[in-house]
């Protein structure tokens, strides 16, 4: 890795992300009260990945300009992507990801460009980034078109970007700091599902040596199904298969589904392939781990073999202390130090997509006003009885949320209804303070 040094400065734990929406529920007063605090439009742009920063008092996201694709462009006239084209072609990067800091009014107060996955330091005065280095406008965030994209440390005051970490191949995304703030963790990404990316491995970025290291390792040379020797007997078919893919899933040690905070811990989800004749670019089943990064590392549970492609397929979810909820069929609490698992929160839940708040007392589920569409809505519901405790705001379609660290506050994302036309596509975030 190609590294430069930094100023370094302290960081406290990031929070897990979490999903919400407010509006009151028929039918009487809850326990809960929330206040919307901000209401922040995007005409004909789309809004990512929002996060706290750490004191809750400022939201990081991407913001681009909108550029229809797949469903969203049906039915559009060629002169309207002959606009979009001529605009490209003036400017290659008007549709390329933007890193907005937003505080409490909505007021921006910090940008840069041109980037993904931002995350706030402490003292707000840093952004953490994965940087896009090519052009990206008018084409999908594929593993060829992040090639190269690096990370890097924006300073809001001095307007400075500094270069982290850059790769030898392929590409780097979602840093985050260590629990102590001594370092910078990030994953290495490389295309395993024919053009689409997927982690294959974590980093760490040492300041006080002022280089990288692995924290996972990344590739090893081994095709996922040997294909057999000329003559050993085995069915023509077989060895068709197991040739199609020269670099197959388990060309990595592993496939990393996902990596963050959890308390002092840096923890992350790992799948090692089973390698299964006619296995394309991804394998179908895995061994997966929860591994701790630091302060120690180790293997904390192996929860075992899970399929890629089933519903139920396993992901965890920080709270507060060295605790993490995994998904094992139904949301379960293990500690982090010993692998227990522990009492559970509340009632069974079996519905994965379920999102807790920091400090456990809620979680929310996405839910839809007509089968078979696109989620349009969210549930929020007690953790400790399963209670339905509000139901949250109708949109056109809903995206992503993030709690602030001390769950007083929520962020969300939505299309609103009358932003739901791709011609005149719109996006707002929301913010609600919660008591």
């Amino acid at each position: 890795m190609k590294t430069s040094s930094w100023r370094f400065f302290s960081f406290v734990q990031l929070v897990a992300v979490l999903l919400a929406f407010s509006w009151p529920q028929a039918g009487g007063q809850t326990d809960l009260t929330a206040k919307r605090e901000l209401v922040w439009p995007q005409a004909g742009r789309e809004i990512r990945t929002p996060a706290f920063s750490p004191d809750g008092k400022f939201v990081v996201l991407v913001t681009k300009n909108y550029w229809p694709d797949g469903e969203d462009a049906e039915g559009l006239p060629d002169s309207f992507f002959r606009a979009l084209e001529a605009r490209a072609k003036s400017d290659p990067r008007f549709a390329d990801p933007e890193i907005k800091v937003l505080d409490l009014t909505g007021k921006e107060v910090c940008e840069t460009r041109y980037g993904w996955s931002p995350q706030l330091s402490p003292d707000d005065r840093y952004v953490l980034f994965s940087e896009q280095v090519k052009p990206i406008t008018g084409l999908r965030e594929l593993a060829e078109t992040m090639a190269g994209n690096g990370i890097r440390l924006f300073d809001c005051e001095s307007k400075q970007l500094t270069r982290i970490a850059d790769p030898e191949h392929g590409y780097l995304d979602a840093p985050f700091f260590a629990p102590d703030g001594s370092s910078i963790y990030y994953t290495e990404n490389e295309a395993v599902n024919g053009a689409f990316g997927g982690v294959v491995g974590l980093a760490r970025f040492d300041p006080q040596q002022n280089r990288s290291v692995a924290a996972l390792n990344k590739r090893i040379n081994v095709p996922a199904v040997p294909c057999p020797p000329p003559g050993s007997g085995q069915p023509e078919r077989e060895a068709f298969l197991c040739s199609q893919i020269p670099n197959l899933t388990s060309s990595f040690p592993q496939i990393v589904f996902q990596a963050g905070l959890a308390g002092k811990a840096a923890i992350a989800l790992v799948g090692l392939p089973v390698p299964a004749v006619g296995d394309m670019y991804l394998a179908k089943n895995y061994d997966m781990r929860l591994v701790s990064l630091e302060p120690e590392e180790k293997t904390i549970l192996n929860p075992g073999l899970r399929s890629f492609e089933s519903e139920d397929g396993t992901r965890f979810q920080s709270v507060g202390g060295a605790r993490a909820l995994l998904f094992f069929g139904q949301w379960k609490l293990y500690s982090l130090e010993t692998g227990n698992q522990l009492p559970d929160p509340g009632p069974k839940n079996a519905n994965r997509e379920s999102l807790y708040s920091p400090d456990l007392r809620y979680y929310l589920v996405a839910e839809t006003s007509k089968p078979g569409q696109d989620p349009d809505h969210f549930v929020l519901y007690r953790t400790a009885d399963g209670k339905r405790v509000e139901s949250l705001r109708r949109m056109a379609r809903v995206f992503e949320a993030v709690w602030s660290p001390e769950a007083s506050r929520f962020a969300f994302v939505g299309v609103p209804l009358d932003g739901a036309s791709a011609r005149h596509h719109a996006e707002e975030l929301t913010v609600y303070s919660v008591r």
